[in-house]
């Protein structure tokens, strides 16, 4: 028998054992006590493990590197001697002295396991492909034109493009057995998910029959995939369209069990191959996947980790040789979008998009209201399924004296009919849900068409919402969860009022997530009484962060009788660690006999969910040598003056999806003073969807004294969700001593909900005395307020 030591001398391995899905029973809870076993003794490598093993002549068995993973993952049942052998080693590994009782425990699974009836097999989820309609997995209809044959199909003929070339590169290895997930990412109506549907087509005429497609929606898409995801088996394609309606839900821990499902089903052997198709909006993409600042909670964690290295880019347009192919095409509605779409924008086009905006804009002023606020609930954060309700209460807020008093009795009727009208046979503007079979059915819900969602949040982005729609919100909206999230955008707006009215009716729902903010809202205002009312309500409910807060607060101002106080309601609500706390206070301050309390020693945790960090493979194909090419002709040209040629080098980069070629051209003409060439290609950038190069665009204009240029550009880049710029400007105008100026551009970038510069205008305020906003925010109209209330 080889001694302690030796055994305690195995090193951890880089990649630990993955588990294979396991239905719950006698096999699972082998292999979870030999995997707790393995995860004690810090997951040492297999093959060190094999080499210590066949050296202890003391064990029963003599299992190599593979089969030691394979016990370890629970992939099938070993021979007793080899699960007994394999689970000794590693509890002596893990320090365990006396091994014999965990070998007759071990003996007992095992046995358990061999005897165990086979496990009756659960339905795979999902449908087989022929079975799935591209329209029910939410591809968009198609528009219809005038005296169109009934014969045509529901969906024109598919046009291959680049991304769909990636695509099937991609999808190579699931096809193999791998499992793997793909986000295509674009703006509205851009063929994202009729991208999916060829894919999921190519695939099942490869491998007939083998595929089902499993689309999670019922009772809810998040409760429908948290529910089910650790049911998915293999040859499964996951849909998520529209990820964020997923992963960042308005509970966002629930979208966190969601993410976290995905990696486990995406590193699971057992359960390979899995396919997961999922798209986003760019907004969304950045949402989910960009870290927050050092001081912001980190709440989509598991889904920026399972997103990172899946994503795959959907142009707005088509090309010049894609617009060639569609005019030759048999079919008439290609044609047409071919030959009328704006800027190659064909996929929009099919989608109904002009007929949607010209509805939207030519809307009566009752229909228009009606929009307009589906439009702001959706982009500050409401779930895609609006009630009627919430329309019927905000909607009215939106329309002037005149035209209130202009409605018949039957107005709401008038206008919801409006908007649910089909575009050319696309989907109108705002149309009911229909319920499903089985669904409970509540009042009436709408959904906003995607692309007016998309452009409403761009021409809407500085808008603040009108009262109505705030005290509807309040007295419509019965989830917890999304009262939380229309207060989170109210509050990064500096409407603290409306965001305090919306918590109250979350608190009262029992939320203790909301009865948190509530205490800081109160502290901020002063009103201390209020912010312990708070906090002692969460901490009935089971709760005690909120005390836990106020006594830190408690303790920067050095209250330390107030902070003890906060630290014992805490303990008294059976918080060990605020115990430790007060008594460290005590220790700290002198104050021993006043303890009161007993501090236990807590037991050591382990952690036995081990993070999985495999590096995917796969990557799609890069174009860094191509972009470098023409980097070096643009500049070789614009040393040469040869300027013209410059911009084609430059526009041939971002044919190939890189804009930086025409920004490092701009700085270059920037140095050499020729201001005019600069601020073109930093427009011509920004005509590229280059946020960045708005930016740019506005710091180089301010400080070329272009003020209005600056301005201009700023506002541009706000409302595609860029702020940066406005508060730049803000900054460079409060030190050039332009004091209204500088405000001007804070509440601008408030207005489009940030929170940096909402600091920054209420530190501005500050050096003037005046803290109104820092404690109450601001009202409606974007003044100062004077109370929460």
């Amino acid at each position: 028998m080889l001694t302690a030591d030796e055994y305690r001398s195995l090193r951890p391995s880089g990649r630990p054992v993955g588990r294979v899905g396991l239905p719950a029973g006698p096999a699972r809870d082998l292999r979870d006590t030999i995997y707790h076993l393995y995860a004690l003794a810090d997951c040492p490598r297999l093959d060190a493990l094999a080499d210590v093993i066949a050296m202890d002549s003391s064990l029963p068995g003599a299992p190599r590197k593979d089969g030691i993973g394979q016990i370890v993952a629970g992939d099938g049942l070993a021979s007793q001697q080899d699960t007994v052998t394999v689970a000794v080693a590693l509890a002596r590994a893990a320090g365990h002295q006396d091994t014999f009782a965990l070998a007759e425990k071990v003996r007992d699974l095992w046995v358990a396991a061999r005897t165990a009836p086979p496990p009756a097999e659960s339905p795979r989820l999902g449908k087989p492909i022929k079975e799935c309609d591209p329209l029910e997995l939410e591809v968009h209809r198609v528009i219809t034109l005038p005296g169109q044959q009934p014969i045509l199909p529901e969906l024109p003929p598919y046009l291959r493009r680049a991304h769909d070339a990636q695509l099937d590169e991609l999808a190579v290895g699931v096809a193999t057995g791998a499992s793997r997930m793909i986000t295509l990412v674009g703006g509205s109506s851009t063929g994202k998910t009729r991208a999916c549907w060829e894919l999921v087509h190519r695939l099942e005429t490869r491998q007939p029959g083998r595929w089902r497609v499993w689309h999670p929606f019922d009772p809810t898409r998040p409760e429908a995939a948290a529910a089910e995801i650790e049911r998915v088996g293999p040859d499964t394609i996951v849909w998520l369209n529209e990820a964020q309606l997923y992963l960042s839900p308005p509970d966002t821990r629930l979208g966190e069990r969601i993410a976290a499902g995905l990696r486990t089903l995406l590193h699971d052997l057992g359960r390979r191959p899995v396919l997961i198709l999922a798209t986003l909006w760019p907004e969304h993409w950045n949402t989910l996947t960009v870290r927050p600042g050092r001081d912001q909670p980190d709440v989509h964690a598991q889904a920026r980790d399972v997103l990172t290295g899946t994503d795959l880019d959907v142009p707005t347009s088509f090309t010049a040789a894609d617009l060639a192919a569609l005019r030759r095409s048999d079919d008439a509605r290609l044609r047409q979008a071919a030959e009328h779409s704006d800027d190659g924008r064909v996929t929009q086009y099919l989608a109904g998009a002009p007929e949607l905006l010209q509805r939207y804009h030519k809307a009566p002023p009752a229909a228009r209201a009606i929009l307009d606020a589906a439009i702001d609930a959706r982009r500050l954060g409401h779930p895609p399924a609006l009630p009627h309700s919430l329309l019927e209460q905000a909607a009215p807020g939106y329309l002037d004296d005149s035209e209130w008093d202009a409605l018949t009795d039957n107005w709401l009727e008038q206008a919801l009919a409006y908007t649910a009208q089909s575009c050319k046979g696309a989907r109108g503007p705002l149309t009911r849900i229909r319920p499903r079979s089985g669904q409970n059915v509540g009042q009436p819900a709408y959904r906003l068409a995607d692309y007016l969602e998309e452009t409403g949040r761009t021409s809407r982005a500085c808008c603040f919402p009108p009262a109505t729609f705030w005290q509807a919100s309040a007295t419509t909206i019965t989830d917890p969860g999304t009262l939380r999230v229309l207060a989170t955008a109210a509050h990064h707006r500096g409407r603290y009022r409306r965001a305090v009215a919306l918590l109250r009716q979350a608190a009262q729902r029992g939320d203790t997530y909301a009865l948190r903010e509530l205490v800081c809202f109160h502290h901020e205002a002063g009103d201390h009484d209020g912010a312990v009312a708070a906090a002692r309500r969460a901490a009935e409910l089971g709760d005690t962060t909120a005390l836990w807060h106020l006594a830190m607060l408690r303790l920067a101002k050095a209250d330390y009788d107030g902070a003890a106080s906060l630290y014992r309601e805490a303990g008294d609500h059976g918080d060990i660690d605020a115990q430790r706390e007060l008594a460290r206070l005590w220790e700290r301050t002198g104050g021993f006999d006043n303890a009161g309390v007993t501090v236990r020693r807590a037991g050591d945790h382990s952690d036995n969910n081990l993070s999985d960090h495999a590096r995917r493979d796969g990557q799609a194909p890069r174009r860094h040598d191509r972009i470098t090419a023409l980097w070096k002709l643009a500049r070789l040209r614009d040393r040469n003056n040869d300027h013209h040629r410059a911009a084609q080098a430059a526009r041939q980069a971002a044919d190939h999806g890189d804009t930086t070629t025409f920004r490092k051209l701009a700085r270059l003409r920037e140095q050499a003073g020729d201001h005019e060439r600069a601020a073109a290609l930093y427009r011509e950038a920004a005509e590229h969807a280059d946020i960045t190069a708005l930016w740019e665009l506005a710091w180089f204009s301010e400080h070329a004294g272009n003020h209005t240029e600056a301005l201009t550009a700023a506002h541009e880049a706000a409302h595609h969700g860029d702020t940066t710029a406005l508060r730049d400007l803000a900054q460079l105008r409060h030190r050039a001593g332009d004091h209204h100026g500088a405000e001007a551009r804070y509440r601008q970038a408030v207005n489009h909900g940030d929170p940096s510069a909402l600091q920054a205008l209420a530190w501005l305020n500050s050096q003037t005395g005046d803290n109104r906003i820092r404690r109450y925010g601001l009202t409606d109209d974007g003044q100062p307020a004077t109370s929460l209330d």
